[in-house]
């Protein structure tokens, strides 16, 4: 590579790096400004009057929140046990002789 070619227009090393810098610098400025711009947009509907933090925690765990969620609820299947013994047959009586 020629000498010359870190130094465009006549910069030094040290000038170029200076350079480098500011244009990344303020190009990063330039970015954080246009997403700052576009996450507002994206953001508004959620910020915007959704539920409170209460509300989506009750449709999320149901009454009684996480603490209560994995008690059983009305229409819930009981189990094959409790199914078993609803259908069971009652046990003959033994004769003792």
């Amino acid at each position: 590579m020629p000498p010359e070619a870190g130094e465009p227009a006549g910069f030094t090393v040290d000038e170029t790096a200076r350079l480098c810098r500011e244009m990344y610098e303020l190009g990063r400025e330039h970015a954080e400004a246009d997403l700052a711009g576009q996450w507002a947009r994206v953001a508004a509907p959620v910020i915007g009057g959704g539920p409170d933090h209460a509300e989506m925690e009750e449709r999320r765990w149901g009454p009684g929140g996480r603490a209560r969620f994995a008690d059983p609820r009305p229409g819930d299947f009981p189990g094959r046990a409790a199914e078993q013994e609803t259908h069971a047959e009652p046990e003959p009586e033994l004769e003792i002789a």
